[in-house]
């Protein structure tokens, strides 16, 4: 009886996660294709240089809050109110550094540290800096009673939570872009989706409300954990942030831009099986390690099945239709979108292995996540360095594709180790790719002869 409630509530939470994202990332793509009409690409660029730095913040200050109420036995009303106190804090922190940093590059610019013609180099930058940082801030005070509900695989207010927050926060965007089409549009958009967001989830999910609180076991025991998760962290934004970071002292706005939505779109495919990845996968893995560990394997291939099909099918199927989809949703200005998407693309293939990393978590080995982050962060910069010197703009996006997967021969030494590693599941998916490849090839055909 326990496995048949735990089997409906992962096929459920995984259908309402999935329908979930999947309107909130038709509703991201499609103001993205509104936004694109109305602003300049160049608008783009910043927004993508500002937000890679305040994700290092938040980042650089991950100690596993949201995961450790997932994760640990403990659900008591102490516990999770010193977790609550604990993000508050960060919160505050992220904003403080984020003046910080916004300081740093209103200095950089007067004495003329990077180009002029450069990301960096944009007036504009700090002070969007700045105000994205409110963001964290806002976030910081969100109820932990989102986090529980995915504990218990009860996530269906958390996706009407989330729906909700984007139809705002796009709503915001595009009203204002209308009046005033500039980059403050993106920047408050952000904003009022995060503090929807933060205030439905005391309006709408039942429960106490939480409270300050301090418990210095309860401090020692998330520090305990927390540990690596904030070398993992740190490590996760050298290794995903290095390109923008880098890219946006060496190139102009327009061409970060035009990464920065080819990410965009790659990004919202990503996040939303992500999402699935990390929503579903990691309480259902958790939840087996705690009552049935002896099935820890048989759940973790059953889980990812679905991921290996859809996230193999679609590296074959957007590689081949890449440019074809860009010449449809954008106009002439953004057609060197094509050729970064097509390359993005390949780096799907590594998305599917998330789920071991999820898994290594929730056997409460995050070190072996710290570890993978690791040899992605050094691949990914002996690659970028070295292919950028090479070729330019476009061997620096061939380095983010193949870096994405350097890490994958050690997830399944870690597989193989904890005896879940099974040979005949890892290949047998693998033909998916050359079913996708084949269809793009035939969808592309029949859009020419049609259009």
């Amino acid at each position: 009886m326990q496995t048949s409630s735990f089997k409906q509530r992962v096929i459920r939470s995984g259908l309402l996660i999935l329908s979930g994202n999947a309107f909130t990332q038709i509703i991201r793509f499609l103001s993205n294709l509104v936004m694109a009409k109305l602003l300049a690409p160049e608008m783009f660029g910043l927004m993508a240089l500002a937000n890679v730095f305040i994700m290092g913040l938040n980042l650089f200050s991950d100690i596993g809050l949201s995961q450790i109420l997932i994760q640990s036995k403990r659900s008591d009303e102490r516990f999770v109110n010193t977790v609550w106190t604990l993000q508050v804090i960060r919160g505050w922190v992220i904003w403080v550094f984020s003046i910080l940093v916004a300081c740093g590059l209103y200095f950089s610019n007067n004495f003329q540290l990077f180009p002029v013609d450069s990301v960096y180099g944009n007036p504009s930058l700090p002070l969007i800096v700045v105000m994205i940082g409110l963001s964290p801030l806002i976030a910081g005070f969100e109820s932990t009673k989102i986090a529980l509900g995915n504990r218990n695989l009860n996530i269906k207010k958390n996706v009407i939570i989330a729906l909700i927050s984007q139809i705002v926060g796009v709503g915001t965007m595009l009203i204002w872009a209308q009046f005033s089409p500039t980059v403050w549009a993106l920047v408050f958009g952000s904003i009022i989706g995060t503090m929807t967001s933060t205030s439905l989830s005391y309006l709408i999910l039942p429960g106490k409300r939480n409270y300050f609180c301090w418990d210095q076991q309860v401090f020692d025991e998330i520090l305990h954990f927390g540990k690596w998760i904030f070398v993992s962290s740190v490590m996760t934004f050298l290794s995903a942030s290095s390109d923008r970071l880098l890219l946006g002292a060496l190139v102009d706005a327009n061409s970060l831009g035009y990464y920065a939505i080819a990410s965009l779109l790659i990004g919202a495919f990503v996040q939303l099986i992500g999402s699935l990845i990390h929503s579903v996968g990691f309480p259902a893995l958790s939840e087996t390690v705690r009552d049935n560990p002896d099935g820890l394997k048989k759940v973790f291939y059953k889980l990812r099945l679905p991921f290996d099909l859809v996230l193999l099918f679609a590296c074959g199927f957007f590689y081949v239709t890449a440019d074809t989809i860009i010449s449809v949703l954008y106009d002439d200005r953004y057609q060197s979108v094509g050729w970064i998407f097509q390359i993005l693309a390949i780096g799907l293939f590594e998305v599917r292995y998330r789920l071991a990393g999820e898994c290594f978590m929730a056997l409460g080995m995050p070190k072996l996540k710290g570890n993978l982050i690791f040899l992605n962060l050094v691949c990914s910069y002996i690659l970028y360095i070295t292919l950028y010197n090479l070729y330019g703009f476009e061997g620096a996006v061939w380095a983010v594709a193949g870096s994405a997967l350097s890490t994958i021969p050690l997830i399944l030494f870690y597989l193989k180790k904890f005896n879940i590693l099974d040979w005949k599941k890892e290949l047998i998916v693998l033909p998916t790719i050359i079913v996708g490849y084949v269809a793009g090839i035939i969808a592309v055909r029949i859009f020419n002869i049609l259009f």
